[in-house]
């Protein structure tokens, strides 16, 4: 089943054709059918009727011929029945009739047998109900049945049966039988006519709409991959206008969407170059006055002692803030490099844990301060990876200080696994957690989850969305968990070698 919707899935015009195939077979061959019953009705009906009229002259005539004949007294009953019952040689499946005698009481009467047929037909062809109610009612009476022969041969057929009284004989059954050869034949004829006729209408409709849908689906295809090419940044691609129907409409809508689309993105992207060259000249252009002042500040730092206690506080605020911005610039450099695709990484051997119990060590005092210890689970053997460690080091501080600044005075716990091609590095708080909106946003420049909350250190903000760029850069990503209440999870999760694709996750970003 899966083979076979799998192309009705993937294709506008198999499924299209299809439905419109089935529907056109069905329609057709529900007009085809009633036609067939009404013409095949039509056809028995009107030979049953002439059947009913001719039969009916037959039996009067039959009957006129017996009482002629006991008039006369010139031919023996015997001879009368004899030439009532082979008064036609044309059988019925000659279009013919068949005429049948029985005897009311079943007996022999003055030599003329019991039961008597033309043309070896089987007298026990004559249904059962029509006897019974020849004998029990007076005038014509007719069934449809089976004409049987003696040679084993059946046609359907009508029997007109009606009781006469023979003279100097008694009563007998008449019965005149007229088979549907004829109209089975006719009915065959226009069956099969319909059928052909049917099957020619169902192909012409099926080549009318191939072409139809060709023409039209070509032309989607066509919007299909100029849109393709478009999201691959070819934005110069545009749909051919051809006619006045609704297609060509669509071509004209979707070329001024795409001419609108590139007219955006280009300014867009001079937009963003400006912003990105703004950002890196003026990180740049003040590292030397900053250099300037931090020597200021050092001076004035060192000598606060000397001072009034206001402007030795004053000097340390003075001092803590220049760090701070020192901090800010340095990411905004880092971040320049990212948006002008210039980041490289130096890549060597590193024992992942290694690093860890480094940058757990660098922040015990800032964690205990907060009073989050970190707790830390690291297997026993050495796990080592291609990596830049500079990198990697930046990216678990930032990973562990935003633990730290959430934690809400809970321990954060860091767990180190791996596989055979991938490793995985999570930092688990338990303090205010995110919403499912928060962790859509977490790795974005400059945001907050609570803009409003006291924090210990005075981060910029950068700190997580450059986390995530050192991680591409090592083929790695981050996932985050987090619950209200029940605080945040974040996973790092790269390739043990460099340059190959991360296959797995052997921690999941989900808690247990």
């Amino acid at each position: 089943m899966r083979l076979l919707l799998g192309p009705l899935r993937r294709s506008l015009f198999l499924r299209v054709f299809v439905i419109s195939s089935i529907t056109a077979i069905a329609v057709i061959s529900s007009i085809g059918s009633n036609l067939y019953s009404r013409l095949s009705d039509g056809i028995i009906e009107e030979k049953i009727n002439s059947s009913i009229a001719e039969g009916s002259a037959a039996i009067q005539y039959a009957n006129y011929r017996f009482i002629i004949g006991s008039v006369t007294n010139s031919t023996s009953p015997l001879k009368l029945a004899e030439e009532v019952v082979q008064s036609t040689n044309i059988t019925a499946q000659e279009s013919g009739r068949e005429t049948i005698l029985f005897s009311v009481n079943g007996k022999v009467e003055q030599g003329i047998p019991a039961e008597m047929s033309s043309n070896d037909l089987e007298p026990l062809s004559v249904p059962n109900s029509l006897r019974n109610d020849v004998r029990t009612h007076d005038g014509i009476k007719w069934s449809r049945g089976t004409l049987t022969y003696l040679n084993g041969e059946q046609i359907e057929g009508i029997f007109i049966g009606q009781t006469i009284d023979i003279p100097r004989v008694g009563q007998y059954e008449i019965y005149v039988a007229y088979g549907f050869q004829a109209q089975s034949k006719t009915i065959d004829l226009i069956r099969n006519a319909m059928w052909g006729a049917g099957l020619l209408l169902i192909i012409i409709l099926m080549m009318m709409a191939t072409f139809v849908l060709r023409s039209i689906i070509r032309r989607v295809r066509a919007a299909a991959e100029i849109a393709e090419k478009l999201t691959s940044g070819e934005l110069q691609q545009r749909m051919e206008e051809k006619g006045e129907d609704e297609l060509a409409r669509l071509g004209t809508a979707f070329n001024e969407m795409a001419s609108t689309l590139a007219s955006q993105i280009t300014r867009l992207e001079n937009l963003s170059k400006v912003q990105q060259r703004f950002v890196s000249d003026v990180s740049h252009e003040l590292r030397t006055p900053l250099t300037t002042i931090r020597m200021a500040a050092d001076v004035i730092h060192n000598a606060r002692a000397e001072f009034d206690p206001n402007v030795a506080r004053s000097a340390e605020l003075l001092l803590s803030q220049i760090d701070r911005f020192e901090a800010l610039l340095a990411d905004l450099l880092e971040v320049s490099r990212f948006d002008a695709n210039v980041a490289s990484v130096t890549m060597k051997e590193v024992d992942v844990s290694e690093i860890v119990r480094k940058v757990s060590d660098e922040l015990a005092n800032l964690a205990a301060e907060k009073g989050s210890p970190i707790r830390l689970q690291l297997p026993t053997e050495a796990i080592t990876i291609d990596g830049d460690q500079p990198r990697l080091e930046r990216i678990l501080r930032n990973l562990i200080t935003n633990a730290i600044d959430h934690a809400e005075q809970l321990p954060i716990d860091i767990s180190v696994d791996s596989n055979e091609s991938d490793v995985s590095v999570s930092v688990r708080d338990y303090g205010v957690g995110l919403t499912e909106q928060q962790m859509s946003q977490v790795f974005d420049r400059f945001w907050r989850a609570d803009p409003s909350r006291s924090r210990l250190r005075g981060g910029t903000g950068l700190g997580l969305a450059i986390a995530k760029d050192d991680a591409a850069l090592h083929g790695g990503i981050i996932k985050v968990w987090g619950e209200i209440g029940k605080g945040s999870n974040f996973v790092l999760s790269i390739p043990r070698v460099h340059g190959a694709q991360l296959s797995s996750t052997p921690l999941s970003e989900i808690p247990n």
